[in-house]
């Protein structure tokens, strides 16, 4: 870490480049799965898509001490009629950069091209309150 202060109630940190800072931010993250998992059997988190989250991402699969087994993972947000394979896509873009690599209790993934949008935002919204997020 190059600089460390406090504005206002904010502490802020100014790493070298953003892998240092990835693998800062993917400590706190680990951290704060570690504290979960020892209060609850399951960890229920979810994950922002976008290049900017690369090396925080890379950082927390690399990360063998977390149980994978015990989250149920969540992706944020989705575009609506994008290919179902289209690279601009969040699950994909988290599926390749996160999901695919570690062994998750479960994935869920919100269906930009169902039929019914509101059905699957309800069918989503279902899901999130079964599954109240932790992290």
């Amino acid at each position: 870490m190059l600089k460390t202060f406090t504005a206002d109630l904010l502490q802020v940190n100014i790493y070298e480049n953003r892998s240092e800072m990835g693998k800062a931010a993917a400590a706190d993250i680990s951290d704060a799965i570690k504290r979960v998992l020892a209060e609850k059997e399951v960890c229920n988190m979810i994950f922002a898509a976008a290049p900017s989250q690369n090396e925080v991402l890379a950082s927390i699969v690399a990360d063998n001490s977390i149980d994978f087994t015990r989250i149920n993972a969540f992706h944020m947000d989705e575009y609506i009629g994008l290919p179902g394979d289209a690279t601009q896509a969040f699950g994909n873009f988290l599926r390749r950069a996160l999901f695919d690599h570690a062994p998750w209790r479960s994935v869920n993934y919100i269906n930009g091209n169902a039929a019914d949008i509101e059905a699957e935002c309800a069918r989503y919204t279902a899901l999130l309150t079964e599954y109240p997020t932790d992290i």
